[in-house]
């Protein structure tokens, strides 16, 4: 019968974990309880055929790129099926220090499964059998080479280091004093390798049946207790996350453990990756040129992958938004154009110049703690268009000689035999047509009338102005020419007769098409986004004054999640 799993990833949630450490997972905002809804039942399909009442192994690569909610993915999914399947989530570059995956791996089993099964630490069942110590990294080549010192009388190396045949004639003695036959001892050294490889797989098979009991013991666990609405059932899931962050040596070991050491039926392995950073890994052990992608996927029996969110939910979850409100920036005593009450509007304008770009997660979460970081360190008194931040910083980021040559009144680029200035070029490289920036805000609060007589009956709104046509704006700033002139230079009182939106219904009504309706909105947001620029005296800075700031940040990086 299948398990009725509760995710309810829409509230916060709070709690302990089995050492006692207290954690608390914010509100899903990301939107990834339906892909977690998916897995759960896949993966129980999967390791379990319910109506044939037989266990399978299975091991699902979950695939995602930095920035994209993995983590906080994995741990909290972790946390919600302890209650009804047996569940271990390990940190793989938490414990890479160990040297050894699998005693990893078997130790967090043992821990975590013994406090789901309710057992103590001195309970028999939950602990690792001996056969165990001969596949340990740490313990194994020296157990080897004690044995067969003692079992064929000499030190392996010695037998080893020999060429060939002819070299095995020794004036070695043995305990009693005796000369040592080499050939004879190296017969013996392979029988005993032999031995040792048919112990070894005695051992892994020995930890299987293991693994199984500790599964059983959990399960059983349940069914004993009567307080228990919901049982747990199989498969166990084994989360084993951050693996593309290891060593490469270790997180290539990993997967040979996973793969060929714990195919245990009715246990199923989620191992949460960056796949690509993966791959690098992987060629830093076998070589630039090893087909990385085809090897991994040996490891696994398919894969799932997290879609990358769209940049304003991640920066939600990434970056402080109140750092990007007006009650902040007034806090800080400076101002920031365009002066949009919610930080809502800041980061909606962000997320559209990002959008341009082509950037992944990282750099887009990077850029914005950039402009974070400029804001919150700029004196107070002083003035910046978040606008041409955003702009300056994405622009350096894809290519610094385009960045560079901003600076410079000569931009010239030639694509496909054509030469192209920079408002051209810029079109033509990045995706900014057909984008909007948002002004939130009252105009009649700093201008309450026209020409100091008329009412101003622009009323509170979200402005929606085009991008490109402050595109004319950023290009004239460096000194370029715009690809056409520039028509709000006339100042605020131009717009008295600039249609408002008390009219727009009227319009409507003589006019229904949708799209002149749009046009009319975005003319007079147009109008309002050049006019409030030189109204608050954003062409009164230089790009020096940019070029300082934009330097400074782009030293410092975020090199962790």
């Amino acid at each position: 019968m299948a398990v009725n799993v509760g995710l309810d990833w829409s509230v916060s949630l709070e709690g302990t974990d089995d050492k006692g450490k207290k954690y608390t997972f914010t509100e899903d905002k990301l939107d990834r309880q339906k892909y977690a809804r998916f897995i759960v039942k896949f993966l129980a399909d999967q390791g379990y055929n319910s109506t044939e009442d037989t266990p399978h192994n299975y091991v699902l690569n979950l695939n995602s790129e930095w920035g994209s909610g993995k983590t906080y993915f994995l741990k909290r999914l972790s946390k919600d099926l302890k209650d009804y399947y047996p569940t271990v989530y390990i940190d793989a570059w938490a414990q890479d220090y160990s040297e050894d995956p699998l005693m990893t791996v078997i130790s967090s089993m043992i821990k975590q499964l013994r406090v789901q099964a309710g057992k103590s630490e001195d309970d028999p069942i939950f602990k690792a059998p001996r056969k165990l110590v001969g596949l340990f990294k740490a313990v194994a080549p020296a157990v080897a080479r004690g044995l067969s010192k003692r079992y064929i009388g000499i030190d392996p190396a010695m037998i080893m280091d020999s060429a060939d045949d002819a070299d095995l004639a020794s004036e070695e003695l043995d305990d009693n004093g005796k000369p040592i036959d080499m050939g004879v001892a190296a017969s013996k050294l392979v029988s005993h390798l032999i031995e040792e490889h048919d112990a070894k797989a005695n051992a892994i098979e020995s930890i299987k049946t293991d693994v199984g009991e500790w599964v059983k013991a959990v399960i059983a666990a349940d069914n004993t207790d009567h307080t228990k609405t919901e049982k747990r059932k199989y498969p166990a899931f084994v989360f084993i996350d951050e693996l593309d962050r290891c060593r490469p040596s270790y997180a290539v070991e990993m997967l040979e453990t996973i793969k060929h050491i714990f195919d245990i039926p009715g246990v199923v392995f989620v191992v949460g990756t960056d796949t690509e950073q993966l791959q690098h890994a992987v060629k830093v052990i076998y070589g630039e040129g090893f087909d990385a992608r085809n090897y991994l996927g040996r490891f696994f029996n398919s894969r799932f992958t997290l879609r990358q969110p769209d940049f304003e939910s991640l920066l939600e979850v990434h970056c402080d938004p109140h750092k990007l409100s007006s009650a902040h920036f007034s806090d800080l005593k400076i101002t920031v154009w365009p002066e949009n009450d919610s930080h809502k509007m800041n980061m909606k304008n962000i997320t559209t110049i990002l959008n341009c770009f082509d950037l992944s997660a990282r750099q887009a979460i990077q850029i914005t703690e950039r402009i974070i970081a400029i804001l919150s360190n700029l004196p107070k008194g002083k003035t910046v268009d978040i606008l041409m931040l955003t702009f300056l910083l994405c622009i350096r980021e894809k290519d610094e000689l385009v960045y560079d040559d901003i600076f410079s009144a000569q931009f010239v680029r030639v694509l496909d035999g054509t030469s192209l200035d920079l408002h051209s070029y810029l079109l033509e490289s990045y995706r900014c047509e057909n984008k909007r920036i948002f002004i939130d805000f009252d105009p009649r609060v700093k201008h309450p009338q026209f020409r100091g007589v008329y009412p101003n009956r622009h009323s509170e709104s979200v402005y929606v102005a085009s991008l490109t046509y402050y595109l004319d704006i950023f290009v004239t700033f460096f000194g370029h020419s715009p690809s056409c002139a520039i028509t709000l230079l006339g100042g605020v009182d131009d717009l008295e007769n600039e249609p408002i939106e008390v009219l727009l219904e009227e319009l409507r009504l003589a006019n229904p098409h949708t799209e002149e309706i749009v046009c009319t909105k975005q003319t007079t947001a147009n109008s309002w986004l050049g006019c409030t620029y030189y109204h608050e005296g954003m062409d009164k800075l230089t790009p020096s004054d940019y070029k300082d700031l934009v330097e400074l940040s782009s030293s410092l990086d975020w090199l962790d999640e």
